[in-house]
């Protein structure tokens, strides 16, 4: 029946709805751009600018990703003082100004300098976004609004990758790389400018109630930041090993890869609003169990690879990847919303910092855990990774056990329209 003076029942919604809707996606489209742009060409990127060698290129950027994390709880900080918006746009410029600075080095500390305050930059952007989100979009909207940062993202990423190969058609390879660092910093300029029409909030400062003492002394935050951990480590080391195991231990064409990816992000852009108003008020921690053992539907496949022939083996590693996408736009989109509710409005930025630390040491681990594991067990990495979605599944289900009533206090369900 429908509701009581509505006319008709409630529906599943799928667009985000709220003042500055409209630039908040457009900015996190244009930065997913030059994020995109930039990312598969990086080691190239650097080894043509500074005369670097591969190596030394690689170790840098290791070595500034670990020393960039601990300023990340600065960056939470200056969130809660100056506004989300406002470190975002500082930010957005900082990058630009890295990526033409990047042009003009040629030697190691000087790159290992630049690298680090890129680093915090763009983890500067990772917590400012969902704490925009919080602090703009209408309360029953903040789920649809960090969805909509995931779309800009995927379509952002493949739409700059996609741009990036036209400009190595267009040029020769030594002016490519120039012109790749000059558009990479305009894209990130035009977003510092598409974040100005936002709302200039900031994070309650004098607020006394709620939890207090930290991220590492809420337990319940706590929990989920290492689950969102896990799920990232699962992801991460899926995007870095997938392409190396089917190409050089398995022997499949190249193409192989770019079609199982290209799957991927075209269901994530398409279908990652819709499925995220269908599950709005539904119990997170279910959905995020459900879409962390749909992951081994991949991984599976993956694990039992070398004894299948390439012509079985493709469809189910479509199949495998159609599964493992929906997977985890559940997970993703349940987690993002929880640690971000979850999170006291007067803390919120200390407790996205921490949670970004976290998701730093995970992309630090993961290119030295896939690469050992390829080397010396390479079906191993598969169910390696395939016990621990099942594991965050039996997880999940565990603490909505006991933390139901706490998620559902800070998590209403959303009003329908």
């Amino acid at each position: 029946m429908p509701p009581s003076g509505t006319g008709e029942a409630k529906r599943p919604r799928s667009i985000p709805r709220g003042e500055g809707v409209g630039w908040f996606g457009t900015a996190a489209l244009v930065n997913a751009i030059g994020t995109g742009f930039f990312y598969p060409y990086q080691l190239l990127f650097f080894v043509a600018v500074t005369d670097l060698s591969l190596t030394t290129v690689g170790a840098g950027l290791t070595a500034a990703t670990l020393i960039a994390l601990p300023a990340v709880f600065m960056v939470g900080r200056l969130v809660q003082r100056w506004g989300p918006r406002t470190v975002l746009i500082v930010a957005a410029l900082v990058r630009a100004g890295v990526f033409v600075g990047y042009l003009f080095i040629h030697h190691i500390a000087t790159f290992i300098a630049l690298a680090v305050v890129a680093a915090v930059a763009q983890r500067a952007e990772q917590i400012s976004m969902p704490v925009l989100a919080a602090g703009t979009a209408p309360a029953e909207e903040v789920g649809l609004w960090l969805a909509l940062t995931r779309v800009s993202f995927n379509l952002g990423m493949g739409f700059g990758g996609l741009l990036a190969g036209f400009v190595f058609v267009g040029v020769d390879d030594g002016s490519g790389y120039t012109v790749m660092g000059l558009l990479n910093a305009a894209s990130f300029a035009l977003a510092a400018l598409l974040y100005l029409p936002l709302a200039a909030v900031r994070p309650a400062s004098s607020q006394k109630t709620g939890r207090t003492g930290g991220p590492w002394r809420d337990g319940l935050f706590l929990r989920l930041a290492l689950a969102n951990f896990a799920l990232i480590t699962v992801i991460v080391a899926t995007e870095v090993g997938l392409p190396v195991y089917l190409i050089e231990e398995l022997r499949a064409p190249s193409w192989t890869v770019g079609l199982v990816f290209a799957v991927n992000t075209v269901l994530m852009v398409l279908f990652q609003l819709p499925i995220t108003g269908r599950v709005e008020g539904r119990a997170p921690l279910r959905v995020i169990a459900l879409g962390s053992v749909l992951h081994a539907a991949l991984l599976a496949v993956l694990g039992l690879a070398g004894v299948l022939s390439f012509a079985a083996l493709l469809p189910l590693l479509l199949l495998g990847v159609s599964i493992y996408t929906l997977g985890e736009i559940l997970a993703t989109q349940a987690l993002s919303v929880l640690l971000v509710k979850l999170a006291p409005e007067r803390e919120i930025g200390v407790y996205q910092a921490f949670n970004q630390v976290l998701v730093g040491l995970s992309l630090a681990i993961v290119p030295l855990l896939v690469a050992f594991l390829l080397t010396h067990t390479a079906a191993g990495l598969w169910w390696l990774l395939t016990a621990m979605t099942v594991a965050l599944s039996l997880g999940m289900l565990s603490l909505h056990r006991t933390s139901a009533t706490a998620i559902a206090g800070a998590t209403p369900a959303p009003s329908g329209s």
